[in-house]
């Protein structure tokens, strides 16, 4: 694969990429035509009972078996956490965070089994339980309060920026589906990217949701675009091969196509998730499962992956989710829907998309 060294971003990211980090990001020429997916990415989930989260032996047997699939990178995710979506305050740090203990450690080890790192911080709310809301919520209610969240939570992503720098990472996400903020408040999120610069070099992209990447107005300010893919294919049932190609050719060719060329940014499915139900493709972000398919879900992921290795400027995706340890169910109705392991269909579905089927 063609692999473009110079590119017009800003000196300190040019410089991290010569050094050899971050390449995949970057545009390149290629032939027309199915080609292997650049980043071939897998969103690793810190498990939260038992010793097997973030930096233990588990971790790293999973990352082996990430890497033996045909993976190339992973996401690590920190959260940071705030009271309520409308009040300022964000508090993050040791003590807060058992995922954040093992971070370092686990940069390190994929590191070692030769898989690039995307960092990628995460908010977490008291309202996303019984309040019923979820990050895009999150949206102060007056420009003092805005400031504020923005000091508070710059700070947060600052501190991860440090550690990516001090670890090598090899990319960063500054946000992960905040549609509340993304859009209105323009200025702080490039203030807030242009401080991000100032300590890391690697190369700097925002996760956002599925209905709110078509509206952020800042993408020239990131290096690239980063989306939540959770979007609707169809309604149909347990759809075929064939009605999803179809939705999915709609989506590339309506709205990200002519979204693509507007920004001339490649573009990075910053998750790619699907439950284990035959009703996945409508909402493919619900994680109630009432009608269990992992045959369905095997499906999904091999037409989402086959169809985005059909188009240039789709640098890749990271599969949602890979937790860090194998002790995750295979049943859908008792573990995590979207869980990947121990689910030998699903699991031979991305292997194939990675490029390791043909």
């Amino acid at each position: 694969m063609r692999r473009v060294l110079i590119v017009l971003l800003s000196t300190a990211s040019t410089l991290f990429a010569v050094a050899g980090f971050g390449l995949l990001f970057l545009p390149s020429a290629r032939a027309a035509g199915p080609h292997q997916l650049e980043v071939r990415g897998a969103a690793l989930a810190h498990a939260m009972r038992g010793n097997g989260g973030y930096g233990s032996d588990a971790c790293r047997k999973q990352l082996a078996a990430i890497a033996a699939i045909g993976g190339n990178w992973i996401s690590i995710t920190d959260f940071a956490f705030m009271q309520a979506v409308d009040q300022p305050s964000v508090r993050y740090g040791v003590g807060r965070s058992a995922e954040g203990r093992g971070i370092p450690q686990t940069i390190q080890d994929a590191h070692a089994a030769g898989l690039k790192v995307l960092l990628k911080p995460h908010l977490w709310s008291r309202d996303f339980g019984g309040n019923k809301k979820w990050n895009g919520d999150i949206k102060m209610t007056g420009d003092t309060d805005w400031d504020e969240w923005f000091k508070q939570y710059g700070a947060y992503v600052l501190s991860q920026a440090k550690i990516a720098a001090e670890y090598k990472a090899e990319a960063l996400s500054v946000g992960c589906e905040l549609e509340g903020t993304s859009v209105t408040q323009e200025k702080h999120w490039r203030q807030l990217i242009a401080d991000v610069r100032k300590v890391y070099g690697g190369f700097v992209i925002y996760s956002a949701a599925f209905a709110e990447w078509d509206k952020v107005p800042w993408w020239d300010a990131v290096d690239c675009i980063g989306i939540d893919a959770y979007l609707p294919l169809t309604d149909v049932p347990d759809a075929t091969e064939d009605q999803l190609r179809a939705a999915w050719t709609r989506i590339y060719d309506n709205q990200i196509g002519p979204f693509q060329k507007k920004w001339n940014k490649p573009i990075c499915f910053t998750e790619l998730g699907y439950t284990a139900s035959i009703k996945a493709a409508a909402q493919p972000w619900a994680y109630g499962v009432e009608q269990p398919s992992l045959a369905y879900q095997a499906r999904l992921y091999k037409v989402a992956l086959a169809e985005a290795a059909k188009r240039d400027y789709i640098r890749g995706v990271f599969v949602w989710k890979w937790f860090t340890t194998d002790q995750a169910s295979a049943d859908p109705q008792r573990g995590d829907p979207f869980a990947i392991q121990n689910r030998p269909e699903v699991v031979a579905a991305i292997r194939e998309g990675f490029g390791k089927g043909r």
